[in-house]
């Protein structure tokens, strides 16, 4: 053993039982118990390695003295888990090695008892597998208490075999260099050719003249592996299984001009190096991956089913963003969709990739198993970090759950997961005459609403139309409104698409069906209160929620939009009070861009008046509320009316305090630009740096949607290994990101 080995107090009595650790593995004998689990703590508590790093390391160890006795093993993935198994076991009496009871004793005992036993990772079939038989009774003398036998003959009958190679090797380089000398030594024949060498070859050994004689056997050349990682990880992004990349990949060499015969290929071979390449890959993406640049962490869950059964179980994506840059780090399993389950998943996940140091931000949907005050992810990760992390809420879910709010409220809540006048439309769309729809303005309370704002909301449509949109439905939504205020598209656009999925987590569908519900109006049999309804939603979509939405993703402009968004509600009581209450309350819940620290994304809004800004920064010097700063601005529920008149009463720099440089810290902001008059800012480098890393900040959990949606597209394909399947998504995101398309100028360019 490499460390001392005494008697350690009851705390540490869990390292006693085993000795001490290991600076590596040695001896004659396949790895024991008792040296994996040193060599693994070593690895862990002396060299400060992750847990699964220290596995890893330790499996890689230990498989050396296997392959040195030719034995079959499982794969790494399945060792990896024997070593972590056993490291847990070892926690569990370290734990409770204060007990001084018989049965802790007794397991103290037993635990020991296996320790010299052999850390078996052979093949289920092993002894099927070994044709040799001194290979097979070594390990099953192996397996024996007491582990009788060594590696040392092993070895030695390896290099003896080696020896007789070597002998065989040299012998046939002299008959060649005989054969050669030989035929220099002749001026009368030539050796032009094969059948000449062969006929004088015979006339030697007919005379007696010559000891040389031509192999029996001789080797063919061995076939080319022709996957490499490039090829692999095009094979990875495309979903070809091992067996059909078979077929193509003959095919392909066919139609090349290339024999198969010089080309290994069948589907094990695939098999195997699109394994290797994976792993291999995957890990030179994680270790090259070191931003400097402070980052923001996402995660968002999902049900899925599992890799190996029919049950289901719920997955985390973890992805973290910053300036320039975007990154899945992976999709791990979790035992339930709890705070701590999330929380120990998006840890480790930062403590793999060596990110927890970076990691400033935090972006999340605002359900309550993120955002609770006791049990939450959000706090529990912040007490694994052991920092305070700047809270991002995801504003679309914010914005998400006003327009739910204000859907259940008009048209009642259904006790299905289907919303039922919705499937009543599905249904009746092949009734549907799609070129006869009515614009809502037709309509005499839609147009005497809308009219006042129509201009803008055109203007602001039509612009909105002309960006790039990462889904297909945030552009029908844009459509829809268009042709709902009357206004022409284009004959190319002019598509009224068959109406998807109606479920009701689905908010999109919400506002996408009450739109095109109230176009055909005429066509579909609607009950009195329906129509009033959906009348109702689509002036408050349109006239209220439609430019929140499509601007929501800007940090800077997160907390002005917030508080004019409140503001419109406030003043929309005049038009339908039930819709604007209980939009109030559902956004009084979710201020959190109107807290003293995400104020501070304010300074860099260039909408905000350069008064505003110099009043901003007067309070910079007003003392906060708390030492640390509420995530959020709360509202009494109680209190809500009452509180929400004083909020929509204020500006900006009623947020600001000196908690607002809280943010500037976090994003490694320079504020020098804060002495200089908020007139000059345009024009000053540390204030324009400044601004390009809050435009960069997240605001929205887009990216961790991405990666859930990554996940849900491989999770039943190509591989049903929880290794594999990590190391499959850093393949095909990386794929995806060197080649955004199947462009032949994108292939060449990138070549």
């Amino acid at each position: 053993m490499a460390s001392t080995s005494k008697r350690c107090s009851k705390k540490q009595r869990g390292l006693w039982l085993i000795g001490g650790t290991l600076d590596c593995i040695t001896g004659q004998k396949l790895p024991s118990n008792g040296q994996v689990l040193a060599r693994f703590l070593h690895l862990h508590t002396r060299d400060h390695h992750t847990i699964p790093a220290s596995a890893s390391s330790t499996a890689v160890e230990v498989l050396q003295f296997w392959d040195r006795a030719r034995i079959p093993v499982r794969l790494k993935c399945n060792i990896v888990s024997a070593i972590r198994d056993l490291h847990a076991q070892w926690v569990g009496l370290k734990k409770n090695a204060s007990r001084q009871t018989d049965t802790q004793r007794s397991k103290e005992d037993a635990f020991r008892a296996t320790l010299p036993d052999m850390f078996d990772i052979a093949h289920a079939d092993a002894l099927t597998l070994i044709k040799i038989a001194e290979d097979r009774e070594f390990l099953i003398a192996q397996r024996e208490k007491g582990r009788r036998g060594s590696m040392g003959p092993v070895d030695t009958k390896l290099a003896k075999k080696e020896k007789s190679r070597q002998e065989k090797l040299l012998q046939a380089e002299n008959i060649k260099k005989l054969k050669q000398e030989q035929s220099r030594g002749n001026p009368n024949k030539e050796q032009s050719s094969e059948s000449s060498t062969s006929s004088e070859e015979s006339s030697d050994n007919d005379s007696g003249n010559a000891a040389y004689k031509p192999p029996k056997n001789v080797k063919r050349k061995r076939p080319s592996n022709i996957i490499g990682p490039e090829l692999a990880s095009a094979l990875d992004r495309t979903k070809i299984s091992d067996r059909n990349a078979t077929y193509v990949l003959a095919a392909a060499a066919e139609s090349l001009g290339h024999s198969l015969e010089d080309i290994t290929l069948n589907k094990e071979s695939i098999r195997t190096a699109r394994r290797r390449h994976r792993e291999t890959v995957a890990n030179e993406i994680r270790v090259s991956f070191a931003p400097q640049v402070p980052l923001t962490v996402h995660w968002d869950g999902k049900m899925l089913p599992s890799l190996m059964s029919k049950e289901s179980v719920e997955r985390l994506a973890v992805i973290v963003s910053g300036e320039g840059v975007m990154k899945l780090l992976g999709v791990p399993k979790i035992p339930d969709g709890t705070g701590e389950s999330q929380a120990k998943a998006v840890f480790d996940s930062l403590e793999n990739w060596n990110l927890t140091n970076r990691v400033q931000f935090m972006s999340f949907d605002t359900t309550a198993s993120n955002t609770g005050n006791k049990a939450g992810a959000c706090v529990l990760l912040e007490n694994k970090l052991g920092k305070m992390l700047i809270s991002l809420a995801c504003r679309h879910h914010i914005l998400e759950l006003i327009v739910a709010k204000v859907f259940d409220t008009l048209m009642s809540p259904s006790s299905g997961p289907d919303i039922q006048l919705f499937k009543r439309f599905a249904d009746h769309w092949k009734n549907i005459d799609r070129d006869k729809y009515e614009s809502g303005v037709q309509d005499n309370f839609v147009a005497r609403e809308l009219d006042p704002v129509k201009h803008d909301l055109v203007q602001f449509i039509n612009s909105q139309l002309s960006q790039f949109h990462p889904r297909d439905d945030y552009r029908e939504l844009l459509q829809l409104a268009l042709l709902f205020l009357g206004e022409s598209l284009p004959i190319a656009e002019v598509h009224i698409h068959t109406p998807g999925a109606f479920h009701r987590a689905r908010w999109m569908a919400k506002i996408i069906y009450s739109l095109k519900i109230f176009l055909f109006r005429s066509q579909f049999h609607l009950s009195v209160r329906e129509l009033s309804g959906l009348r109702d939603f689509s002036v408050f979509v349109l006239k209220i929620y439609l430019e929140s939405w499509y601007t929501a993703a800007c940090a800077a402009t997160a907390p002005q939009n917030d508080l004019n968004l409140l503001r419109k509600l406030q003043k929309y009581k005049t038009t339908n009070e039930t819709i604007a209450t209980a939009a109030i309350q559902s956004f009084s819940r979710h201020l959190w861009y109107l807290s003293e620290t995400l104020i501070g994304l304010a300074f860099f809004d260039s909408t905000v008046p350069v008064v505003m800004k110099r009043a901003m920064v007067s309070s910079l010097d007003k003392d906060g509320e708390l030492d640390v700063p509420l995530r959020r601005f709360v509202i009494e529920p109680r209190n809500i009316e009452r509180e929400t008149d004083q909020l929509c009463s204020k500006e900006l720099s009623d947020f600001v305090s000196s908690n607002t440089r809280k943010l500037f810290v976090a994003a490694g902001i320079t504020d020098d630009f804060l002495k200089t008059d908020p007139n000059t800012w345009d024009r000053n480098d540390n204030y324009i740096k400044a601004q390009k890393i809050i435009h960069n900040l997240k605001v929205v959990n887009d990216a961790a949607e991405r990666g859930v949606a990554l996940i849900q597209s491989f999770n039943a394909v190509l591989t049903n290994q929880e290794e594999q399947k990590q190391f499959l998504l850093q393949i095909v995101e990386k794929h995806r990101q060197d080649f955004p398309n199947s462009k032949k100028s994108t292939v060449v360019g990138k070549k």
